[in-house]
């Protein structure tokens, strides 16, 4: 695994993860994190993983949003820079050879540049919604849950009630709340005829609710894009529950990079 950096901030770095035998595809692996914690180091166990599939993998940091700063779209235009970082100075890193996987706050972003830069895409649990999530949870009061920094993402618990939390984590990313800020950082709306494929996977009773990635299936639909969906029981969160979709994952890969 070698460490590159895509932009000048120290936030604004890359691991690249070589197969032994590589198949010519790369995947850009995104950490979630509610926006504003959240490491590339934690997605170690998956990318290595899909490295022994054969796959080149390249997991992302980008700017966190904290204390006023790196707002929204902040996120959005790292990864994407990443993206381009990766296309100008990685040797056959080719458009056409890729896709894009995320785990909540990860899996908004992946759905961001599979939406946007027609490429496959997975989003396991990818908060997409973030007006009807917003308004949809409790009123606020400030709170922060520390996630452990060398957690795998995989490991991570998020079941349970922390309605103030998420609220929280919208407020702390946008520079004000209105339907317009509300809709402008969600997903649907970056959806068009040239969007990419994409595998969306949901929990039935977890954080973010499964009607999302549902409305962005039904959405890709409409415009006659391939979609796949996957819904498991119970409140597991993102890569919490990555072991029981990755036959649906790697099958999902095969057929569309």
């Amino acid at each position: 695994m070698k460490t590159f950096n895509y932009g000048e901030d120290e936030l604004q770095a890359l691991d690249l993860y070589q197969p032994k035998e590589w198949n010519g595809k790369t995947l850009v692996l995104i950490h979630g994190g509610g926006w504003w914690q959240g490491d590339k180091g934690k997605e170690k166990e998956v990318a290595t993983g899909l490295a022994t599939e054969g796959y080149q993998v390249a997991a992302l940091n980008y700017r966190l949003a904290t204390q006023a700063k790196n707002l929204f779209p902040t996120q959005d235009e790292d990864v994407e820079a990443a993206y381009t970082w990766l296309l100008k100075n990685i040797p056959d890193f080719k458009a056409d050879n890729i896709a894009f996987i995320g785990g909540s706050t990860g899996g908004h972003l992946a759905a961001y540049l599979g939406l946007t830069k027609g490429r496959p895409f997975v989003s396991l649990s990818g908060l997409l919604d973030l007006k009807g999530f917003y308004e949809n949870h409790k009123e606020t009061i400030p709170k922060q849950l520390i996630i452990a920094p060398d957690l795998p993402s995989k490991k991570i618990d998020q079941a349970g009630a922390n309605d103030s939390y998420y609220k929280w984590i919208i407020e702390n990313l946008l520079a004000s709340i209105n339907d317009d800020s509300l809709e402008k950082a969600s997903i649907f709306s970056k959806v068009t005829k040239k969007s990419g494929p994409g595998l969306l996977c949901n929990s039935m009773n977890e954080l973010v609710p499964a009607y999302e990635h549902q409305k962005l299936a039904e959405l890709l639909r409409q415009e006659q894009i391939s979609v796949e969906t996957c819904l498991l029981s119970g409140s597991r969160h993102g890569e919490a529950y990555i072991d029981d979709i990755w036959p649906n994952l790697l099958n999902f890969l095969k057929r569309y990079i």
